[in-house]
């Protein structure tokens, strides 16, 4: 994410100070366009996020009886909180290339933001590893989670608890507890700068949080995707050849594509992100302007994930639909008025339609 292009470009300014001052220069216009596509990203996804959260809850269909929505919800809620709180807090930066806290104690805050940021990013990462491999197990060997409780259990509900245990105390050492002196936190730069591990820390601990936090889940994940889609596809030329499977390759073919749009989106903003992450081992200047542009990419991951997952989620959106329908009718819809008339004793009937602005056609 941002933490590691500012932190790599801080470290670059005693090596190559002309060379950042012209990528910072280059980075104006980009910054200002990446705050504006997160502005107008930024809100529908919130709103899409908190009904697909709702719908979730109220409808046992998607939910009581379909256990295949609960990864699918984990998703979701690891997304709604980078959209609701991280992005939200990256906006002023964005806007006036600097952020000045108005807060009683920055220096808290700074941490609370880079462990925030830093732990959501690995967390999503580790849950779309863990959504990877639920769904091959419960397409092919549904009966290794569905008949035992103690694997559906640890499946579901351990595993998730551990990745968000473990990522929460690892940054919680190296960002709060490291034992290496953090200077005062650079205000003017987005998360406050960096943490000292960065930048004093061995670089056998970058190297480590890395491949923890970036590499391996995203390794996982490309694994376990590669193995679905070549099971799926082995899958669906078997069933061309046996009738009798046709039932079988259709629950198949609905659990595979309700992932499918998720992991094509994971795929698309996140390997731009390893690949230049990657050249800027050998060549520093990858950590400049190229940075800038797949950072900012990575975090539209966050914002376009409601969308893919409600794109599969066919019994929600017919419930949008209708409630769309209802509010156009309510607009216009036709209504019952009793009118006196001056020289009759008798209440007459009028039926007319009441427009949208209140008005009363022919009154």
């Amino acid at each position: 994410m941002f933490r590691d292009m500012f932190s790599n470009t801080t470290n670059d300014v005693d090596n190559n100070t002309s060379t950042i001052v012209d990528a910072s220069a280059s980075m104006l216009i980009p910054t200002r366009v990446v705050f504006y596509i997160f502005v107008l990203l930024d809100i529908p996804s919130v709103i899409c996020s908190l009904l697909l959260l709702y719908y979730f809850i109220r409808l046992p269909e998607v939910h009581h009886h379909n256990e295949s929505n609960q990864i699918i919800i984990y998703l979701l809620i690891g997304s709604f909180l980078v959209t609701s709180l991280d992005i939200p807090l990256m906006l002023p930066y964005l806007h006036n290339y600097s952020y000045i806290p108005s807060m009683a104690h920055p220096n808290i805050f700074c941490i609370f933001w880079i462990m925030y940021d830093y732990g959501m990013y690995s967390i999503n990462l580790w849950l779309m590893t863990l959504a990877c491999l639920e769904r091959y197990l419960r397409i092919f060997f549904k009966q290794l989670i569905t008949h035992n409780a103690k694997r559906h259990f640890f499946l579901y509900y351990v595993s998730a608890i551990t990745i968000v245990l473990f990522v929460f105390f690892w940054y919680l050492y190296l960002i709060a507890l490291y034992p290496c002196e953090q200077s005062q936190f650079d205000f003017t730069q987005i998360l406050c700068g960096f943490p000292c591990y960065k930048t004093v820390g061995s670089v056998t601990i970058q190297n480590t949080d890395w491949a923890i936090a970036d590499l391996l889940p995203l390794f996982l994940s490309i694994l376990f995707i590669f193995i679905l889609f070549s099971h799926v596809f082995y899958q669906r030329h078997r069933v061309s050849k046996h009738l009798t499977q046709q039932n079988i390759w259709k629950r198949t073919r609905k659990m595979f594509l309700q992932l499918l749009p998720i992991t094509i989106i994971f795929l698309v903003f996140n390997m731009p992100l390893i690949i230049v992450g990657l050249l800027a081992i050998s060549n520093p200047w990858y950590n400049t302007t190229p940075y800038f542009y797949v950072n900012s990419l990575s975090y539209c991951l966050s914002l376009c994930m409601p969308f893919a997952i409600l794109s599969r989620q066919s019994v929600i959106q017919k419930r949008l639909a209708t409630l769309l329908r209802l509010r156009r009718l309510n607009r216009t819809r036709p209504t019952n008025i009793s009118v006196m008339p001056l020289r009759l004793g008798n209440t007459v009937t009028v039926r007319r339609s009441i427009l949208a602005t209140g008005m009363l056609d022919g009154l």
